[in-house]
């Protein structure tokens, strides 16, 4: 586990050519080896090569990538820790207890059942959804018809033309070869399901929706993983961002229509990011607020004004840091319907369903 120490910081000069230039102060890190010992580790404007690496944990470059994405994050900008403010306001909302969900990797709240929220599987599962009480059981499974989960990666719900809309990301390329050795990339937009809810507590409503537009698409620099899906609808945008380094880590966007069909389409890519092999991601209902997350850690990227503010604007502005509880392995966030707190999941059967509240209560 990697932790900050909180006097610590490291300022990054704007990317140029895609390489960082390290400027002031040291990013002073504190790791745990494999044998529970602990060292301290810190950057001083050294290349990433520099890295100690030993014997009893050579993971040490893969967690200290990621952790060093967030800070790239903050290149020059005005940062906000929710650090000691969020450990206050963050709970164990309930434990996952569906043993067929094994592999959450999307979680979206739902607009059309009061405090539940939706849950998918990652790749291997059938193309369904889990409708999950904040009690933590299952209140309902709906089947995707025609459809085949290649890798379901994430899931957003939105509100737009007085409907409830759910969008499914099939975006999972870890090969990067979709497109051209398996099935593209694909967006499946559905219309959120009100499901009737047995009375018998123990009873789980079973359904089927159909996919109303069905979104075919590629990226334009090449083919990349991706696991994080969002919708701004004040723009009327997909977004997207690749799980890559910190050098590749970018927000792309894609046009978002609501009518029955089907349509391939090429991704406009917006900003760079910085954000380390981001999981997953989620715009808030009054489209303000852009939170995106890995297993370690996450950002929130704000927008004043949402109808004159673009997100790569906005990425060029004063960003959150995030401080997340400890997930076994956390790909999947989502907005409360209020937008004032998130809600986190992890992989792994019986995991915690968190809520991290991002204002403070009057």
């Amino acid at each position: 586990m990697v932790t900050f120490r909180r006097h610590s910081y490291v300022w990054i000069s704007p990317l140029v050519s895609g390489s960082p230039n390290l400027l002031q102060n040291e990013l002073q890190m504190t790791y745990q080896t494999s044998d529970n010992s602990s060292a301290d580790l810190a950057w001083s404007g050294a290349a990433m090569s520099r890295l100690p690496v030993t014997p009893c944990d050579r993971q040490i470059h893969t967690t200290a990538m990621t952790a060093f994405g967030i800070f790239l994050m903050v290149a020059c900008r005005s940062a906000t820790a929710i650090s000691d403010e969020a450990a206050e306001f963050t709970k164990e909302v309930c434990i996952v207890q569906d043993p067929l969900i094994s592999e959450a990797s999307g979680l979206a709240v739902s607009r059309t059942t009061p405090n539940a929220v939706w849950l998918h599987n990652d790749s291997g599962d059938l193309p369904r959804l889990f409708l999950i009480g904040l009690q933590g059981t299952t209140l309902g499974i709906v089947n995707v018809k025609d459809v085949t989960a290649t890798d379901w990666e994430d899931i957003c719900s939105f509100e737009l033309d007085d409907a409830s809309w759910l969008l499914v990301g099939d975006i999972g390329d870890n090969q990067r070869m979709r497109g051209t050795k398996s099935r593209p990339c694909q967006l499946l937009l559905l219309k959120e399901p009100k499901l009737k809810l047995p009375s018998a507590t123990k009873m789980i409503a079973q359904s089927t929706v159909e996919v109303v537009r069905r979104i075919e698409f590629q990226f334009p620099d090449g083919a990349h993983d991706c696991e994080s899906l969002a919708v701004d609808t004040v723009s009327r945008t997909i977004l997207l961002v690749t799980k890559a380094d910190p050098f590749e880590s970018a927000l792309y966007s894609l046009p978002l229509a609501l009518t029955t069909g089907k349509e391939s389409l090429t991704a406009e890519r917006l900003a760079p990011l910085g954000v380390t092999y981001a999981t997953a991601m989620d715009v808030s209902s009054d489209g303000r607020h852009l939170a995106i997350v890995n297993m370690f850690s996450g950002v929130m990227l704000t927008r004043e004004d949402p109808e004159k503010q673009s997100w790569a604007e906005a990425s060029r502005g004063s960003i959150t840091v995030l401080t997340l509880p400890i997930r076994k392995q956390g790909e999947s966030v989502c907005f409360t319907g209020d937008g004032n707190s998130l809600l986190l999941n992890s992989e792994g059967k019986s995991q915690p369903l968190w809520q991290v509240q991002l204002k403070t209560p009057e």
